[in-house]
């Protein structure tokens, strides 16, 4: 493809060669050695080989532009979002809302010729901006997480071959990427509802009862609110032992409003339904639901529709809980915090934590003891969990039965699998871990 040879106006070898356009360059080794001038030569012949990969792969993509002739950040993003959400990846959506903090500096930008100077351009515009009161507009958590996307982005364009090397190397201990902080650190301690609280926006009279439904879901089976809006009746095994299942197989996407076959983590999740919670729904969906919407629910129909039918807006939701809280002069908190206080108030009432992550999360996928992934605990003791969490309702409310004298009778041992000494946790948590020892198995 190309060769070293001489020159009688140059002390230094040169080398031709063909670039990947077909036109012959000539370009000097700076170097009177011919094995230095060869390894110079074969270095732009990779490179060369490299560029013909691109611009092939670019020409069988179908997006290079008719302008520029090579794919731009702006064509590849879209084509990227569209194969994300035809694989059904959870976070597309909050993808598709990071990048547009980026695209504004990066999308008519040819994809193969962004740079890490480019990239550090856009965190350091985002860095930058401030709000109304002068204060950072962006978390460092939120730039992270735009960077986070681009970087994967980029590693994808590699493996298509469309780029030889990412533009995101940047790195936090250069200063060029934040720690990983809250934009105001002290709000996550207090992004929970107290006990208190829980039981007042549960039972207090001023509260539509649709949505006091709405809260014990999100409270007492620590689910997503969408996750909770595609739920339908059927989804509810009731009959089960010693708890009722709600069955957590797809969530709500309100960008396209469609009811998507997966979950955030893309796990199906099995949620032991708290006894209180099963009071709740057994009232509402006896009599409740015919009273908000004209006529008894049927198998198909979702637990808590939108007041006028069909799935109910998250965002609405948000500001119908907002005006919940001022009625009852609570402070301001996020539709996410029931799941928050859910893990919180049951972790503080004994469930352990390994346990208690089947029901918010699902099975782990991977784990640094292949143990836990290897194990899959009881239902007994995934009910057993959930029933430890109590609340101070007042006096008749629910009606006999409530949490806490079901929760003896779980916690009675009755099935052979639900040892006395049984504590399945991470090994994180758990350094010196009880269950299944030796003096378990003579017991």
């Amino acid at each position: 493809m190309g060769e070293v040879y001489t020159r009688t106006d140059s002390p230094f070898l040169w080398v031709w060669f063909y670039d990947a356009r077909g036109v012959r360059r000539f370009k000097s080794s700076k170097s009177k050695d011919s094995k230095v001038a060869r390894r110079f030569l074969d270095t732009i012949e990779k490179k060369i080989r490299r560029e013909e990969r691109q611009r092939s792969a670019e020409a069988e993509s179908g997006l290079t532009d008719s302008v520029t002739g090579s794919v731009t950040v702006g064509k590849y993003t879209e084509r990227w979002l569209e194969e994300r959400r035809a694989r059904a990846v959870a976070s597309t959506d909050s993808d598709e809302t990071r990048l547009g903090h980026a695209l504004p500096m990066l999308k008519d930008m040819v994809l193969s010729e962004v740079r890490p100077r480019h990239i550090l351009a856009v965190i350091r515009a985002m860095q930058a901006k401030k709000d109304d009161q002068g204060r950072p507009k962006y978390a460092p958590r939120t730039v992270l997480h735009v960077y986070g996307v681009l970087r994967v982005m980029f590693a994808d364009a590699i493996r298509q071959e469309l780029i030889s090397e990412t533009p995101c190397v940047l790195s936090t201990k250069r200063k060029e990427l934040p720690k990983k902080r809250d934009k105001n650190p002290a709000w996550r301690g207090k992004a929970v509802f107290a006990g208190k609280e829980v039981v007042r926006l549960l039972t207090a009279p001023e509260i539509p009862e649709r949505r006091r439904v709405i809260y014990a879901v999100e409270q007492l089976a620590g689910v997503r609110i969408n996750e909770l809006t595609p739920r339908r009746v059927r989804d509810w095994e009731r009959d089960l032992e010693p708890l009722g299942k709600l069955m957590v197989a797809t969530r709500y996407v309100v960008k396209t409003k469609t009811e998507e076959p997966a979950t955030k983590t893309g796990v199906v999740r099995e949620v032991p339904v708290h006894p209180m919670l099963a009071k709740i729904l057994d009232a509402w969906l006896a009599a409740g639901w015919e009273r908000e919407y004209g006529r008894p629910p049927g198998p198909d129909d979702l637990i808590v529709p939108a007041v006028r039918g069909g799935f109910m807006s998250s965002s609405s939701e948000y500001k119908r809980l907002q005006e919940d809280l001022e009625a009852l002069g609570l402070r301001r908190r996020r539709q996410h915090d029931w799941r928050r206080t859910f893990i919180t108030l049951a972790r503080a009432c004994g469930a352990d934590k390994g346990l208690l992550r089947w029901v918010t999360h699902g099975p782990p996928e991977s784990a640094d003891d292949m143990m836990d992934v290897y194990t899959s605990p009881p239902w007994e003791t995934l009910c057993e969990q959930v029933a430890l969490l109590t609340l101070p309702f007042p006096e008749g409310f629910p009606p006999r039965g409530s949490a806490v004298a079901v929760t003896p009778l779980l916690r009675s041992g009755e099935s052979p699998m639900m040892l006395p000494t049984y504590e399945w946790r991470r090994r994180e948590s758990n350094p010196r871990p009880k269950a299944f020892g030796p003096s378990t198995l003579r017991a």
